[in-house]
């Protein structure tokens, strides 16, 4: 549902989570064009515009809307990485444009993307997205996924190479192809650059299991100085030790994952807390460890063994970061087969069940820090005068239950730069 965005909106009588992790409070929020004019808690001395459009909230939760941290907007919810491979172009920029949708149908206003599919899936959904041609959250696009031979996103094989524009991954090997792959997403206009610089679960057949470092520091050293050089940030896939401490060291802004860090890795994180962003995308191994079953995906006893202790130990690594003051952020490889894509909110609840966050800690990492790692911290993620209007009201109190979040039938409404994508409490009507 689009308003005219010279009409004020007042958003009345709602319960309040402004992002900052105070406790919610009741009162009444004011947006005027794509900006959030008024904050009131109840009692306050103030008069709404007499032409505002009225939605009475009854007592719902208003909020900031969600950031996604670690976002595949044209994954398909594919159990193979070479179906995306096989899926032509125009059809998963189609699902790309639906995925978007579904996301900000879900209540999430902002996200980062981890890596497209192909080559410029993601620019041209941003773009869109941002002329008004289609709906979706605010949007980082991102590269495809960078990485060297034979490690993870390398699907090629001997006798069957991938044509360029199919690939799931962009493949480099030495600085030279490093620093040109970032000169050309630099000219498609992505906003992250993905690189892999550590391999991952199901690759060790490649020799690049999740505890190998799989680039070289002249490597990433190289990406990053292109990458900085345009104004743009860098995501680096960093399970090991190894490759999250190499992170640190070539001003990677983003750390996905650090599943093995060790004490040294955590000590470097903390050392740029006040810059880099950690996504540990939990998502996934937590679904594919539970819900594996049910989607087809067969552990043997051993992957299991070993899933359940990447899990425990990712989730000591992330009570650690946390203890220490890391913004650790949500996003968890939704858009595989068994984390369908419009459940990503449940990142939210193992943020609490998982890594021992309260409710209000995990919010806050979903809004006020997702929004500074959008890049705009002074101005996204919190209910405050002056901020952009982009919110979502709930059918409860998710600091009582996160996982109220997850029920798309529990968000009532959606709003997004001011304008209200979705709302199913009633129409606006003159205050």
């Amino acid at each position: 549902m689009q308003t005219d965005a010279e009409v004020p909106i007042h958003l009345a009588g709602g319960l309040i989570f402004d992002g900052t992790g105070s406790a919610l409070f009741p009162g009444d929020v004011l947006v005027v064009g794509n900006r959030i004019d008024a904050v009131v808690a109840d009692g306050d001395s103030w008069s709404p515009p007499d032409h505002a459009l009225r939605v009475e909230l009854d007592g719902r939760t208003v909020m900031p809307g969600l950031v996604e941290g670690h976002a595949h907007i044209s994954f398909t919810g594919v159990a193979d990485l070479m179906e995306l491979v096989r899926m032509p172009a125009e059809e998963n920029l189609i699902a790309a444009i639906g995925n978007a949708a579904l996301m900000l149908d879900h209540g999430f206003t902002s996200l980062v993307s981890a890596a497209a599919a192909k080559p410029r899936v993601d620019v041209v959904v941003r773009n869109a997205i941002e002329a008004g041609q289609i709906v979706g959250p605010r949007m980082l696009a991102a590269s495809q996924e960078i990485t060297p031979t034979g490690n993870l996103g390398d699907l090629d094989q001997a006798h069957l190479p991938i044509p360029e524009a199919a690939r799931f991954a962009c493949i480099c090997d030495g600085p030279e192809e490093f620093r040109l792959a970032a000169r050309r997403f630099a000219r498609e206009g992505v906003d992250i650059f993905k690189v892999n610089v550590s391999g991952d679960r199901d690759w060790g057949h490649m020799g690049a299991d999740a505890k190998t470092t799989l680039i070289d520091d002249d490597e990433l050293a190289a990406l990053v100085k292109v990458a900085h050089g345009r104004g743009r940030r860098v995501a680096g896939h960093a399970t090991s030790a190894e490759s999250v401490k190499m992170c640190v060291r070539h001003g990677v802004d983003i750390i996905y994952h650090a599943a093995f860090a060790d004490s040294e890795a955590l000590d470097m994180i903390e050392s740029v807390k006040e810059t880099v962003f950690v996504a540990p995308a939990v998502g996934f191994p937590y679904a594919y460890l539970h819900d594996g079953e049910k989607f087809g995906l067969h552990l043997s006893a051993h992957a299991r063994r070993d899933l359940e202790d990447e899990l425990e130990i990712t989730a000591r690594n992330m009570r650690e970061l946390h203890r220490r003051g890391v913004r650790v952020v949500p996003g968890g490889d939704y858009g595989l087969v068994c984390t369908p894509m419009g459940r990503n909110a449940r990142d939210l609840e193992l943020f609490v069940s998982l890594f021992g966050f309260t409710p209000a800690e995990a919010l806050v990492a979903a809004t006020n820090h997702g929004g500074a790692m959008m890049g705009r911290g002074d101005e996204l993620g919190q209910l405050r005068t002056g901020w952009l209007a982009d919110l979502i009201v709930v059918d409860g109190d998710p600091l009582d239950d996160i996982a109220v979040l997850q029920d798309r039938d529990r968000i009532n409404l959606v709003m997004k730069d001011g304008q209200i994508h979705r709302n199913e409490i009633s129409t606006p009507g003159r205050a």
